[in-house]
């Protein structure tokens, strides 16, 4: 049993150096130019223990943001947290990883924006459906929170790229034009 431990504790320990080290290049090169030997260099793993682990520089992404997912989108699943809460989580979360947002936002794969959109998604439905604001299979409140939460991810965009002209309380305060009570219209 303690091998096994042992041996989870390793797995761990070096899917957190490599997702470091592919989060650490990210904050200076575009994602498409990154290598699976720059990773590894900087992880200091070798790449034979990258292919155990990882298919492709891609999966590793895409493992990396579902880890950032579960340490830091937990609150968007919380049917307590109301859209003005989620837009401060957001919002809050771009400013303390601005050039890794920046450069997701960007990329052509648009992985971080399918991440947040499908976990703003799951957390409005179930906030809306236990607040009595829609039913759980509702296609007309679906559409209203799809359009939603592309015209958050939009403003996200436009606010990083700005350089983040207005600080994030008045960020919020402008973006409560969205608010839950207009679903409910």
């Amino acid at each position: 049993m303690e091998n096994k431990t042992t041996e989870d504790l390793r797995v761990k320990r070096t899917h957190k150096l490599l997702y470091n080290a592919l989060l650490e290049l990210m904050e200076n090169h575009p994602f498409e130019s990154i290598t699976v030997k720059q990773i590894c260099d900087l992880a200091m793993v070798h790449r034979t223990t990258f292919y155990t682990h990882f298919q492709d520089k891609y999966d590793l992404l895409s493992r990396a943001m579902q880890q950032i997912a579960d340490e830091e989108f937990k609150e968007f699943n919380d049917a307590s947290f109301s859209p003005t809460d989620n837009f401060r989580e957001l919002f809050s979360l771009a400013l303390k990883h601005k050039k890794l947002f920046s450069h997701l936002l960007a990329e052509e794969r648009d992985s971080l924006r399918n991440l947040l959109r499908k976990e703003m998604g799951r957390g409005m439905k179930q906030y809306l459906v236990v607040h009595n604001l829609m039913e759980e299979n509702d296609i007309d409140m679906q559409i209203k929170i799809e359009a939603y939460i592309g015209a958050v991810l939009g403003v996200l965009n436009w606010w990083i790229e700005s350089k983040m002209p207005i600080d994030l309380d008045e960020m919020i305060k402008k973006m409560n034009i969205f608010s839950a009570g207009n679903f409910a219209e």
